[in-house]
């Protein structure tokens, strides 16, 4: 025991130090690339900078009157005040802070952080997709990161007379994730995870737990049964008020039921029967059952997969990781240290390569700033309004020029939309463009406004003057004389 206690001192924290350096170095080496995020991370830094409320950035249904991400927006906000209103470095804040609290805070969690190092490098060999999320710089990272919580606190409060502690982390975090992301009817995913394990006490605690760090989360908005409510609204409009499934945003549509991702779990239960270890509690637990779970209804929503049950059974991976490691490697056995340098190198190789260009693909693009002369004119006028059929245009613009006095009539979400340019939005989709399908908008448009495309070619709406701003990106304004609707009938 003498012998092995220089070893107890130094093997772990130089295990820890390499997997948490492997980590940060790969994500710094991404936004080193020059990466920025393609969605609602750009709307997110731009809302912080413009310092308006939804109901003056987009034209906007009456039954969305409060921030979806309060929690999210008071953060950056803070951190704009420290590091500067550069958007650039705001998104890079967004990147790094939330990846990180997802991929650094197992590493303390585990007995083995190289368990977990092994897991997220057989993710991101064989489902790459669900690793590439971490780095979107959205708040759902944070719905993630509860994920992690939940699975490793559950089983503490199973062991417990009276799990005090836990249950505070875990009401905690629940007001966090719901001030933050907002999405707190989807705690509904591990309470049931915990019924279908038929942990009964563990589920009755957890979702008492859950339900008061919501209500909390709720109150730091201002008014939670608003917030709350919303929040439900939002959710059953974005899924329900469609044709066909392809007028949802991607991450809103089903899946193909992540095949190679299942070989990962499937490998895991092959390698513990052949080693004569298999039992029922391997995968009759809330954490195997959670990520089944998210799976299953990933044939609804792809989200359910890669937010809930995507994270859970990369929990799961490690946790059986762990199992052959502590069998087979002992902890202060040196070659320990050796397969901790080579999956924390390949790891780092693995995320950080720029292949197919996925951190650069955005480098170079240019969009319309109304600080160029030459973009101006091509800009919404003051107190106009900018119609556009794709969300990418929306994100951009805004991101480029958070301080124009102009609203958005497609934003982040298409159900916030006034219903009657919802009904036209759909129309333009199941048309897929076709042109006589914007003449509604046509008609609205006054000279203040604007129509902006993303299209190879220029567009053949009629009624509008076009001008390629930007390669690519086309403006178009109402040309003299074109019939338009009453302002009364524009915005009722």
């Amino acid at each position: 025991m003498e012998d092995a206690f220089p070893l107890e001192r130094l093997l772990r924290p130089a295990a820890l130090l390499i997997c948490l350096a492997s980590l940060l170095l790969a994500c710094l080496q991404i936004l080193g690339h020059g990466y920025i995020p393609m969605d609602d991370a750009l709307r997110h830094v731009a809302k912080v900078l413009s310092g308006k409320e939804w109901q003056d950035i987009l034209v906007i249904r009456p039954e969305f009157t409060m921030d979806s991400h309060p929690g999210w927006h008071f953060i950056l906000k803070r951190v704009s005040g420290i590091i500067g209103s550069d958007p650039t470095l705001l998104l890079d804040f967004s990147v790094l802070s939330l990846c990180l609290l997802f991929v650094l805070t197992p590493l303390f969690l585990f007995r083995r952080p190289e368990a977990w190092i092994l897991s997220l490098l057989a993710f991101s060999v064989f489902s790459f997709g669900t690793v590439y999320r971490l780095l979107y710089g959205r708040p759902f990272i944070f719905s993630m990161f509860q994920v992690v919580v939940f699975c490793f606190l559950w089983e503490r409060i199973r062991d417990k007379r009276a799990p005090i502690e836990e249950l505070a982390v875990f009401t905690a975090i629940s007001a966090l994730s719901a001030w933050i992301s907002g999405t707190w009817y989807l705690l509904a995913l591990p309470v049931s995870a915990l019924g279908l394990a038929r942990q009964w006490r563990v589920s009755a605690l957890m979702t008492a737990a859950a339900a008061t760090g919501t209500f909390l989360g709720a109150v730091f908005t201002g008014s939670p049964l608003i917030f709350l409510h919303q929040m439900i609204y939002h959710a059953l409009h974005a899924l329900g008020q469609i044709d066909f499934q392809r007028q949802l945003v991607s991450e809103f549509q089903s899946f193909d039921g992540s095949p190679v991702a299942l070989i990962v779990v499937a490998v895991m239960l092959i390698w513990r029967g052949a080693r004569g270890q298999w039992n029922r509690e391997c995968v009759d637990n809330p954490v195997f059952i959670l990520g089944a779970l998210g799976w299953a209804l990933g044939f609804v929503a792809v989200r359910f997969w890669s937010d809930w049950g995507w994270p859970a059974f990369a929990f799961w991976t490690t946790m059986e990781v762990q199992v052959v490691l502590e069998k087979y490697l002992g902890e202060f056995n040196p070659r320990r240290l050796v397969l901790v340098v080579a999956a924390s190198l390949v790891l780092f190789l693995a995320l950080s390569n720029d292949h197919g260009s996925r951190w650069t693909g955005m480098l170079g693009v240019e969009w319309p700033q109304m600080t160029k002369a030459e973009h101006r004119k091509w800009l919404p006028e003051r107190e106009g309004v900018l119609y556009s059929d794709g969300m990418d245009v929306f994100y951009q613009i805004f991101l480029n020029n958070p301080h124009g006095e102009w609203k958005y009539v497609l934003g982040f979400e298409p159900v916030w939309m006034p219903e009657d340019d919802l009904k036209i939005y759909r129309h333009i989709q199941l048309t897929k463009g076709k042109p006589e399908s914007y003449a509604p908008w046509v008609r609205k448009m006054t000279e203040k406004d604007r129509l902006i495309l993303v299209r190879m070619e220029k567009p053949k709406i009629e009624g509008l003057d076009w001008y390629e701003v930007t390669p690519t990106v086309w403006s178009g304004k109402r040309m003299a004389g074109t019939e338009q609707t009453s302002s009364d009938e524009r915005f009722e």
